[in-house]
This record gives structure tokens, C-alpha cells and sequence, in this order.
């Protein structure tokens, strides 16, 4: 691994970039995430279960979301939030609510979400829009070339300038000339 200070100085660039980016705020402290994992360089904490007042172990990031794969909450996963489908609250008749998260190729991710899974929901689908409007390519208008009047209406153009005097006989010869070599 890098060492300690080019890595920092580094996330330090990389901060002021996500907060421009991030529709929610990230934060740049280095926390610990679950399973050993590590943040990036330029990747930064967003939420964290203790911030939906929940008590199991979750983390979304401006890259990631780590979450438990189903409901007994024993197993955990590591969800680029580019791969993610989509995000649905599902409401229980009885019982609590459950998030589940679909993402590519992968069963889907769920976990419980007792109390504000409305705003759980809210927030890692707008980082995942965000995350995956990152990816789309930009495509670059490209303005068409300037249409140059076709030879007879330049001819004409310049004609009408030697009649009204601004150009002598000499001017308007040089530039029928001219006119008349392009292709």
C-alpha cells in the first residue's frame, strides 16, 4: 500500500471532487469498513448504519454499497453501485420492511429496515444515479463546419462589391481567380 502520506494528500484531492459530485454529503474520515475491506483513494463514506439509526452493518460510499446479503444479516457484500439495478422498499403486512437491492448477475441483496427505510432507499438511490451518470461516456457536440456559399454565390457576392466601387477591377480579378481555383 502507498504509504500513509501521498495516500492522504492524495484523498484530499480527490475529497473536493466528490463533494462537487456527490448528491449527498461524503465524508473524509478513513473509517474501518466491515469484512477487512479498505476505501479507495477516491472513495469516501456517505452513510453508515448508525446514520439511519439501524444496527446492522452498513456502509454506502461514493463507489460502494456494503450490505448484508439477506435478512439473517451473516453474510455481507460488496455492491459497486455501478452494477446496481435498482433499489425497491418493500413493506410487509407483518413484520418490518426490507430493502433489496438488484444488481447485475448477482441474487439480490436484501436487508431489514425497521425504521426510516424510506430515507435508507432515498439515499442510496441517488447515489447510485449518481454513480452511474458518472459512467455514461460524455458525447461532445460537434458543431457542423461553416458552409461556405457555393462558387456562383461568392462570384456574385464580389461582383456586386466591384459594382458598388468597394473593390477596384484589379481586387475583383485576384479574387475571381482565387474563387475559381478552389475545388
Amino acid at each position: 500500500m502507498a504509504d500513509r502520506p501521498d495516500r492522504e494528500a492524495k484523498r484530499q484531492a480527490n475529497f473536493a471532487q466528490a463533494q462537487k459530485t456527490s448528491p449527498l454529503l461524503p465524508s473524509i474520515a478513513d473509517v474501518p469498513l466491515p469484512g477487512g475491506l479498505e476505501l479507495g483513494e477516491d472513495e469516501f463514506v456517505v452513510r453508515t448504519a448508525k446514520d439511519w439509526g439501524v444496527s446492522i452493518s452498513l456502509v454506502l460510499t461514493t463507489r460502494r454499497l456494503i450490505c448484508p446479503t439477506d435478512l439473517t444479516g451473516r453474510t455481507e457484500v460488496s455492491i459497486p453501485l455501478t452494477d446496481v439495478r435498482d433499489v425497491q422498499l418493500r413493506k410487509h403486512w407483518v413484520g418490518f420492511a426490507t430493502i433489496v437491492v438488484n444488481w447485475t448477475d448477482q441474487p439480490p441483496a436484501s436487508f431489514p429496515a425497521h425504521i426510516n427505510g424510506a430515507r435508507m432507499r432515498a439515499d442510496i438511490s441517488a447515489m447510485v444515479d449518481a454513480a452511474q451518470r458518472a459512467t455514461i461516456p460524455k458525447l461532445a457536440v460537434v458543431a457542423p463546419p461553416a458552409t461556405m456559399p457555393d462558387r456562383y454565390e461568392r462570384l456574385r457576392q464580389i461582383g456586386e462589391l466591384r459594382s458598388s466601387g468597394v473593390l477596384s477591377e484589379a481586387e475583383f480579378e485576384q479574387e475571381k481567380a482565387r474563387i475559381l481555383r478552389e475545388p
